[in-house]
């Protein structure tokens, strides 16, 4: 598990939850903020330090960065949770639009982590879009999770896969003990 190349997709307040609890454990997590050009390095020290978004944007703290594409495309593991601006039908189009940018540099190998929840046969729209998007197929050389995050201080007990397969790195930075 250490050193497990993670990166959170949406300096929101459960995105910033999540690359703390792994950054913790120990493992390597980028976490992006899409009004800005670059992923932030996360390391065990500020994840400590900082216990919330809020903290960390308030104290703005000098942090290493590196292009949003080389930390995607170096990515084991992207868990998407991004900040949502909308309302009502322009919500699904946003959702799309920052996944398409979310997926676009994944490389073969890597893993998908689909955090928002989605309505009826959204899960099915999202994998469509990441084999279209990444050329390859969910299940063979890429995979496809689901790990609805609604309250933060319950997670989801069950992470939902493409294929029913146990992602046994993946249940060990989502443990919270």
């Amino acid at each position: 598990m250490a050193g497990t190349k993670v990166v959170v997709y949406g300096l929101s307040t459960e995105g910033y939850a999540l690359a703390s609890q792994m950054a913790i454990k120990g493992a390597d997590v980028y976490i992006i903020d899409e009004s800005n050009p670059s992923a932030i390095s996360l390391k065990a020290e500020i994840a400590k330090t900082y216990p919330n978004v809020s903290s960390l944007k308030e104290d703005e703290p000098l942090l290493a960065m590196e292009p949003i594409d080389v930390a995607v495309s170096k990515a084991q593991y992207l868990f998407f949770t991004p900040r949502i601006r909308k309302t009502g039908q322009d919500v699904k189009t946003e959702i799309h639009s920052k996944f398409k940018d979310a997926i676009t540099s994944l490389k073969k190998n890597s893993s998908v982590v689909f955090t928002l929840p989605t309505g009826f046969g959204g899960n099915n729209e999202n994998i469509s879009l990441l084999e279209h998007v990444t050329g390859l197929q969910a299940g063979k050389n890429i995979s496809y999770f689901y790990y609805p995050l609604e309250d933060l201080n319950q997670q989801p007990k069950i992470i939902g896969s493409f294929n029913g397969k146990e992602d046994l790195v993946l249940s060990d930075l989502l443990t919270t003990n």
